[in-house]
């Protein structure tokens, strides 16, 4: 379990969910209200110089500051598709951390101060773009920017983010039981709407990259070996509850056609 302050954010691993072992989602209750949280993790870069692209666009960065790519469509249609998967009940973050050496990561890590160094932005904050280059949003902690042209956009840090989520907890009075259903449908319903149109190109997302992954460029050849890669594997046992289904089903869509971590946001009593 992760900690959110007065919330747990349970990490699904459908793997771990099917063997039934601890962290795989079964600590999740499905008695009790839920979000469905994705997370797609990226890598920040760290810039010192007074003379970046960003100041000299008219940013308001304070040195340090940090940047993350969001990879224009000539190259995937992800932001595209987490934009679409970014609706009630799901909600989809991008996090990136606000340190790049290891040994601040080292440090963040053992004090655990990973996520309260950390940057969240949600896809709906940062739009769409209306050209196939790939675009940054750089930030400083305390302000976020959309580039290429410089625009101010709405980041969160952490207690941020818990304050988000715990006004939307509040809001939320079915049981997790009751919400995965919705979220199912509307996570399949997004990956339809990202289809239409589609761009020329497509990226794989990280869990089917493989030897052939920089020869795939259309999407006919990406869904053809997607379709391959997922008949091979496994089939899951049934469930005796359902909802357990859709809890794993839900953990599969978000790796395999978001490129993202599914959590689930419960209130925290049960510790993170």
């Amino acid at each position: 379990m992760d900690s959110l302050g007065s919330l747990s954010a349970a990490p699904i691993f459908p793997s771990l969910l099917e063997e039934g072992r601890a962290g795989g989602g079964y600590d999740v209750k499905l008695e009790a209200p839920g979000i469905p949280l994705f997370i797609q993790f990226k890598r920040s870069e760290c810039l010192k110089a007074p003379n970046s692209r960003e100041l000299k666009a008219g940013a308001a960065l304070d040195l340090p500051y940090y940047r993350i790519t969001i990879t224009g469509r000539a190259d995937s249609d992800q932001h595209r598709y987490l934009l679409e998967l970014d609706r009630h009940p799901n909600i989809v973050l991008y996090a990136a951390p606000m340190f790049h050496q290891k040994e601040e990561f080292d440090e963040a890590f053992a004090s655990g101060q990973v996520r309260g160094r950390s940057f969240y932005v949600r896809p709906r904050d940062i739009g769409a773009f209306g050209d196939d280059r790939a675009h940054h949003v750089s930030f400083d902690g305390a302000t976020y920017w959309r580039m290429s042209e410089p625009k101010e956009i709405e980041g969160l840090g952490l207690s941020e983010l818990e304050a988000m989520l715990s006004q939307r907890l509040r809001r939320e009075e079915r049981p997790l039981r009751a919400t995965l259903p919705e979220a199912l449908a509307e996570a399949e319903a997004a990956i339809e709407r990202a289809r239409e149109p589609v761009s020329s190109q497509i990226e794989l997302p990280h869990v089917l990259r493989g030897p052939v992954s920089r020869e795939v460029t259309s999407v006919e050849e990406f869904r053809r070996r997607q379709s391959a890669a997922l008949s091979s594997l496994p089939e899951a046992k049934p469930d005796s509850d359902p909802a357990l289904g859709e809890l794993r089903r839900l953990a599969d869509i978000g790796l395999r056609d978001f490129n993202s971590l599914l959590f689930v946001v419960q209130a925290g009593e049960f510790g993170l």
